[in-house]
């Protein structure tokens, strides 16, 4: 029977995100009907009743005020209100499981965030969107989502409030994950506001929280040292009822009692002081829900708690009274809340069987078959509801993100034309001012150009007559050069064959009495002319003699340099033969040595070899 009955788990998560009114309704009625109250009062008022009213899951009367404060909201052009309007209705829609008509609430938060630019219509609006997308069953999505949120709500000191609930938000998704640190750390932060915002309702919801996050705990151990602070934190969420009257509502207040009643349910021993304590919190359940609507689960629960009391008393027909009457109860519900009277059916067809009455046993069991069929149906068609919520969502993301890609496309295109229209009209500026000044410019260009073309025209004929001079003059010193190069070589080697001459008859004629050596010495003042006539060479032909040893591919004789001057001057081989007084067989032999020297074939005259190597 541990936790059977406990509806913390399933409405408790639902009903206390939006935790109820911190005064008593009527007399915020009374306050709303009065007319003598600010634009801001009624604002605050419409909040409270519909926070009321939605988690009494009375939606009707809920949605009646979303309209009142949103009708209001748009005649004092009060954006931030507007969207807080838009964000209730939106999850009173979530809340009776109308997935498909929440999208078009967001949209419309969304474009007044737009409009307006208003930060705190902002934070509701991702608010919205984050209740959403944990309705749908996407907890890792949520997570983002609210991460992303929660610094922007830090920084506004006023919404405490909507972090507290962002964070209890969180303690809830770690829950389902059995994550017990994250899940810990939320409730405590979630706490922490609370306490700062001063609304008992939401404080005893996080304290109601944070016993679920220590219960991980003890059902990890089963220590009962780690269920005492389980307990404490019930007791806490339980107290803030008497300790601040008026200020917890009778529906948050039934929750903490089921909450605590469902641990006490966890000793292994239960005694005198815990179970008169049990009993009283159930009957304080059923006296609560007396005045409330649409409690049947809490009043089901509280009844089963009283069976299962009767049942250890060993009083059946009690256990079997209560029992009966939390069926009865929850038939009143619809759609009747499954998860309880699977329990209470449960319990009855046991309690039959027991009683060895198997035909209501059997009756009861089969009412457990059935109940859980619909439970089932019930949850197929919920998840159906969300995987289509899902893909509708998800389509609309895709086609959103497309639609902004191809606008930021659109208008980046847009940009890119302006900018080339801009460009190209400065362009066209200056292409019609560069076109004048162009021109302007060619014309004078042209001009000057024109007395530079004469200019130069004149130049070029000057340079050329100077030229044809220059020519002609280069043309009469190389004959000049010419001429006295021939004259010099001839002068030279006339001298050179008269001293070899004269060396001879010097030999000859030395026993004689003829003064030889008087003519010797005029011969050697002739060497001394020849001297000047090879200083004179070498001024008009400095190259002679080392351009042919150049050419040569063996090293030349001082005879075969003679040799070399006599072919350059044109001699033949007969003239060389009486110069040098030599046979002409002994000339054409030296020329043929020379062919060799100088690399040239049989067919190559040394003539045309020596004028070609001097004309270059």
């Amino acid at each position: 029977m541990k936790l059977k009955y406990s509806l913390l788990f399933f409405i408790l998560f639902i009903c206390t995100l939006y935790p109820a009114q911190n005064i008593f309704i009527e007399d915020l009625k009374n306050q709303l009907n009065g007319g003598h109250i600010s634009s801001a009062e009624k604002f605050r008022i419409y909040n409270e009743l519909t926070e009321y009213y939605r988690v009494s899951d009375q939606y009707s009367t809920a949605e009646k005020y979303v309209l009142q404060q949103l009708n209001l909201a748009q005649k004092e052009k009060d954006f931030a209100e507007e969207v807080k309007a838009l964000t209730q209705k939106g999850i009173i829609k979530l809340n009776q499981s109308e997935y498909d008509k929440v999208p078009p609430i967001i949209d419309a938060a969304n474009t007044i965030v737009q409009k307006s630019n208003n930060k705190i219509a902002a934070l509701y609006a991702s608010y919205l969107n984050i209740y959403y997308t944990n309705a749908l069953g996407d907890p890792e999505n949520t997570i983002k989502l609210i991460q992303k949120v929660l610094p922007l709500i830090e920084k506004q000191p006023s919404e405490i409030m909507l972090n507290a609930k962002l964070n209890y938000l969180l303690y809830g998704i770690y829950t389902e994950w059995n994550d017990a640190e994250n899940a810990t750390k939320y409730a405590k932060k979630s706490i922490e506001l609370a306490e700062k915002s001063g609304n008992k309702n939401l404080l005893s919801s996080t304290y109601s929280a944070l016993a679920v996050c220590y219960s991980f705990q003890y059902e990890k151990s089963g220590n009962l040292k780690d269920l005492k602070p389980v307990i404490e934190m019930c007791k806490k969420a339980v107290g803030l009822y008497h300790q601040f009257p008026g200020h917890v509502s009778a529906h948050v207040h039934a929750m903490a009692l089921l909450n605590l009643i469902n641990y006490y349910l966890s000793y292994p021993v239960m005694t005198p002081e815990i179970r008169s304590e049990i009993q009283n919190n159930a009957n304080e359940i059923l006296n609560l829900t007396q005045h409330t609507t649409l409690n049947q689960g809490m009043q089901a629960g509280a009844l089963g708690v009283l069976s299962n009391l009767a049942s250890r008393d060993q009083n059946d027909a009690l256990s079997e009274q209560y029992l009966l009457k939390a069926e009865q109860i929850l038939l009143t519900q619809q759609p009747v809340y499954y998860h309880v009277m699977i329990n209470v059916v449960k319990d009855l067809a046991q309690l039959y069987a027991k009683q060895k009455n198997y035909q209501k046993a059997f009756e009861y069991e089969s009412k457990v078959t059935e109940y859980s069929n619909l439970l089932f149906d019930e949850g197929q068609a919920e998840t159906a509801k969300r995987l289509e919520a899902q893909y509708q969502s998800q389509k609309k993301e895709s086609e959103l993100k497309s639609l902004t890609e191809k606008t930021a496309s659109l208008k980046k295109e847009k940009l890119l034309y302006i900018g080339l229209g801009i460009i190209g009209l400065f362009g066209a500026f200056f292409m019609f001012r560069s076109y004048h000044f162009k021109l302007r410019y060619s014309i004078e260009r042209e001009n000057k150009l024109d007395t530079e073309k004469h200019e130069a025209e004149m130049q070029i004929k000057l340079q050329e007559e100077e030229q044809a001079r220059l020519r002609a003059e280069q043309e009469l010193l190389t004959l000049q050069q010419q001429k006295l190069q021939s004259e010099v070589l001839a002068s030279h080697l006339h001298i050179q064959h008269k001293n070899e001459v004269l060396q001879q008859l010097q030999t000859q004629l030395s026993d004689t009495d003829i003064n030889i050596h008087q003519v010797v010495k005029g011969e050697n003042r002739v060497d001394n002319d020849f001297e000047k006539i090879r200083f004179t060479i070498q001024e008009l032909h400095p190259d002679f003699f080392k351009n042919i040893n150049e050419r040569a591919k063996q090293r030349l004789t001082a005879l075969d340099l003679k040799y070399c001057a006599y072919i350059y001057l044109g001699m033949d081989t007969k003239q060389i033969a009486n110069l040098l007084n030599v046979e002409p067989k002994s000339v054409r032999m030296t020329k043929y040595r020379l062919k060799k020297k100088f690399g040239l074939d049989e067919n190559t005259a040394l003539e045309s070899f020596f004028q070609g190597v001097f004309s270059e």
